[in-house]
């Protein structure tokens, strides 16, 4: 497993400057505050499918050019906003494998609650002929018991090229920085062996892995927010993507696995347990103490 890091940790002022690299000038976006902009999958010849991360709440500046709106658990559902995503095919897949189509309307796709819990995923393809296309993001909507496992939506073929989530978050869980996590290359519902997979956080971080022998990699997401104070909660979270390319014939495969992080609990957790272990030993030698000592008889 090869796995490099190179942090590049995003503060208010160099937020609204940074670039996916390799980008052409014209998909510079700017104006961002503590979560820089990421543009994410469908790079064909004439158009780029793009999200961004949400702002930071206490940040000023212009709007992103790309947002999503809701939370990763939603129960009303979610907005999505992408941008040159012409000749696209939108679909929501449920728990069950039935699909829904969407639609992009003012630049954004509504998903829409299903009625039905656990994960679902937006999946967006596009096929250039010679260049085939896709993106896929998980998310958990809220509902009836849908009665199915994750393990089913994600062993669906949902592009013939794609990366999948071993495993998902739990319920209630999510990914967090500084946490490994593992995800499978498949290629027409098979493992692919050495694929070369890059990850890039909104917050500025890259880091490639390759695939093993049964197409999996093991990632390490950056411990990339910036300003994060120990003992503190910290609920922000920032977007990744993860990104491979392959060949077979004269055709190419691209796809982007696109998902939420959040700032790990150990920054806080970790900090608050040691002082509970300290308050406890503190009341423990004091009892031990009252124990241990002989009362003084009176004579």
């Amino acid at each position: 497993m090869i796995e490099r890091l190179a942090n590049r940790r995003v503060d208010k002022r160099s937020a609204s400057t940074l670039r996916s690299r390799g980008m052409p000038d014209a998909l510079r976006l700017s104006g961002l505050h503590i979560y820089a902009a990421i543009v994410i999958g469908l790079s064909g010849p004439q158009a780029t499918l793009a999200q961004t991360a949400p702002q930071d709440p206490g940040a000023s500046g212009k709007p992103p050019a790309a947002q999503s709106q809701g939370h990763g658990h939603a129960r009303r559902g979610k907005q999505v906003h992408l941008s040159n995503a012409e000749g696209a095919k939108i679909q929501l897949w449920k728990p069950s494998l039935e699909t829904m189509p969407l639609e992009i309307k003012h630049g954004a796709v509504a998903i829409p609650s299903t009625g039905v819990d656990n994960y679902h995923a937006l999946v967006a393809i596009r096929d250039w002929g010679d260049l085939h296309e896709s993106l896929i993001r998980y998310e958990y909507m809220r509902g009836k018991p849908s009665g199915e496992s994750p393990s089913k939506i994600l062993g669906a073929e949902k592009s013939p090229f794609e990366l999948v989530p071993d495993p998902l978050p739990r319920e209630h869980q999510h990914y967090e920085s500084g946490a490994e996590h593992h995800f499978t290359v498949r290629l027409h519902g098979e493992p692919l062996p050495n694929a070369q997979v890059t990850l890039e956080t909104s917050n500025g971080a890259h880091a490639t892995a390759v695939s093993d022998a049964q197409g999996r990699i093991t990632l390490r997401l950056p411990d990339d927010f910036p300003n994060v104070q120990p003992g503190e909660e910290d609920k922000r979270r920032a977007s990744f993507s993860l990104s491979a390319e392959t060949r077979e014939g004269s055709t190419r495969y691209r796809t982007q696995l696109v998902a939420d992080y959040r700032v790990n609990p150990n920054h806080w957790q970790s900090f608050e347990l040691g002082l509970l272990f300290v308050g406890l030993g503190l009341v423990a030698g004091g009892l031990i103490g009252r124990v241990g000592l002989p009362r003084s008889r009176k004579k």
